[in-house]
């Protein structure tokens, strides 16, 4: 029954040496700590694995300082795997010293367990077998309540669940017939089960991980879109005012004047320039001068409807489609902003008006015309705002 023993651990061995690899190209690939202390840890299992075949070997006067290494090797597997599931869930890069210390406990235990007869294996065995247990079972539970993907958790979760329980059993084995060779024939394909449930295990962390790059670059995918949108916005946007330049207007304009004629609706244009910009530019400085544009720009687009269109049509010049508007209606509108400006903190002295022309796009009519249209009557109203600032101040001069 021995000899059964001594080829299923070398059956396991070769699992686990394909398990290790496993976790060597995951890091490769991916380079998270977890899988430094689970290449560790499998590391630390392939050493006590061969160090258990030496001890269990009859060919071999095992002594107690290879026993000391067998069972530092197995705790040091289960330490690692525990410390890995921990960093995996966490995700935590940076290690402390002080974690370290956890090697005290563990070189105390397999100090006292090389202090145990190597034969009959039961007294240091059971013991062993009961940790990495505990620590199988405690490994599912983690899995078990780690985000991500629920096949690959599932996979990982089961493996270890059974792998725990297998160890319990097989330690409870010990502790009833000491001997190898007194155990139930059954009990000599524990390591072949151990290897099948070792590729499970690898398995379920590829599963899991390749679930995760999927998650990862529909995030990317997304964040890519919504990138691609905030540059096509940009792009239509005017930097200082945060409206819609003069480039997205051509393209609005043609949408705009086809709905028109398709359903026989109003479309009105305003255009508007903001009085005594150039003065407030020199005497009170750009940064000012930049404020008055904004503070123009919010006042015009909270002055429309959702479906009406305010442009920066340059400078200090501004243009609001007005959708489904008739003549009334626009001159209505144009009337409503032009006296109607609120106070603009920091300009103080020279508080800014609005002139506004307006015109109604006509069927019959190329939209240049409107817009010509518009622009008369602006500046109409500027010139005569200009003439009447100035005849103020004549009067003020003759008092």
């Amino acid at each position: 029954m021995l000899q059964g023993y001594l080829f299923s651990l070398l059956v396991q061995a070769a699992g686990t040496v394909l398990l290790f690899v496993v976790f060597l190209l995951l890091y490769r690939k991916f380079r998270r700590p977890a899988f430094l202390d689970w290449i560790a840890s499998w590391g630390f299992f392939l050493a006590g694995l061969a160090l258990l075949w030496l001890v269990l070997s009859a060919t071999t006067a095992a002594g107690r300082g290879v026993l000391l290494l067998t069972v530092t090797a197995l705790l040091g597997h289960v330490y690692f795997l525990l410390r890995g599931v921990w960093r995996f869930r966490s995700d935590r890069a940076s290690s402390r010293p002080a974690e370290m210390l956890w090697a005290v406990p563990i070189f105390a235990m397999a100090f006292w367990l090389s202090t145990f007869p190597v034969a009959p294996p039961g007294g240091w065995a059971a013991p062993i077998s009961f940790v990495r247990g505990a620590a199988y079972l405690l490994t599912a539970a983690a899995f078990a309540l780690a985000p991500g993907s629920a096949g690959g958790r599932a996979i990982l979760s089961s493996s270890f669940l059974l792998w725990g329980i297998e160890r319990v059993v097989l330690g409870v084995g010990y502790l009833q017939y000491g001997d190898l060779d007194k155990m139930p024939p059954a009990f000599q394909y524990a390591y072949f089960f151990e290897m099948f449930l070792e590729m499970t295990v690898g398995v379920g962390i590829i599963i899991l991980l390749f679930e995760a790059s999927q998650s990862q670059l529909q995030q990317e995918m997304q964040r890519l879109v919504e990138s691609d949108s905030q540059v096509k916005e940009m792009g239509i946007r005017d930097r200082l005012t945060g409206l819609y330049n003069r480039h997205y207007f051509n393209d609005v304009i043609r949408r705009e004047l086809a709905r028109t004629r398709r359903h026989a609706q109003a479309l009105s244009v305003l255009l508007i320039d903001v009085d005594r910009f150039k003065e407030i530019n020199d005497v009170r400085g750009h940064a000012v001068g930049d404020e008055v544009l904004q503070f123009v720009a919010n006042y015009l687009a909270a002055c429309v409807r959702e479906s009406d269109l305010v442009f920066r049509w340059g400078g200090d010049e501004f243009l609001i489609l007005l959708t489904q508007a008739d003549e009334a209606s626009a001159a209505q509108k144009a009337e409503e902003l032009g006296r109607s400006l609120p106070h603009i903190p920091g300009a103080e002295q020279l508080q800014p008006t609005l002139s506004v022309g307006w015109a109604t796009h006509h069927a019959s009519s190329e939209f240049p015309k409107t817009l010509a249209e518009a622009d008369a009557r602006m500046y109409e109203m500027k010139l005569n705002r200009k003439k009447e600032r100035e005849r103020k101040l004549r009067d003020l001069g003759r008092l």
